[in-house]
């Protein structure tokens, strides 16, 4: 536990000499005192465990580790300036990424006559006739789909 104590203060040390790093002063701060907790409980655990009080030492372990990562946590924040609702906005992200195994969200565009899950059926309009698809675009661009309106009704022939 106290090579994560050092790499964190190690981290608070070159935030100091850089000062340009930190993005979020508060959330800086306090990751800074939670490591100064965490190395008072890692001592007074450390103290009590001379006197052959081992489940208090392990209590005052579990609480450093506990303290560590809320200190990393912060310390993450605070560099990346990033508020904890977007950091889980961005865990979630990335936890959907790994899942699946791609970069981008997937989009589900029915295909004709089919209707996604859960939504209400709705009658499709067939293709009108005489317009003419558009082209598949180059590999890697992005498809673009144009809708226009409908063209003016045709007056009836005259006999």
């Amino acid at each position: 536990m106290q090579g994560v104590t050092t790499a964190i203060v190690a981290f608070i040390f070159v935030c100091i000499i850089f000062p340009h790093i930190i993005k979020n002063r508060p959330q800086y701060y306090a990751a800074v005192a939670v490591v100064l907790l965490s190395i008072l409980v890692d001592a007074g655990g450390f103290m009590v465990s001379v006197n052959e009080k081992a489940a208090l030492r392990v209590v005052a372990y579990v609480f450093c580790a506990i303290l560590q990562v809320i200190a990393i946590v912060l310390l993450l924040l605070s560099a990346g300036g990033l508020r904890a609702r977007e950091l889980g906005k961005e865990f979630a992200r990335a936890y959907e990424v790994m899942r699946r195994g791609e970069d981008e969200r997937e989009v589900i565009i029915p295909i004709h006559g089919q209707h996604p899950a859960g939504h209400p059926q709705q009658p499709v309009q067939p293709p009108q006739p005489g317009v003419a698809p558009m082209p598949a675009p180059p590999p890697g661009m992005p498809q673009v789909v144009v809708i226009s309106p409908p063209p003016p009704p045709q007056p009836p022939p005259q006999p």
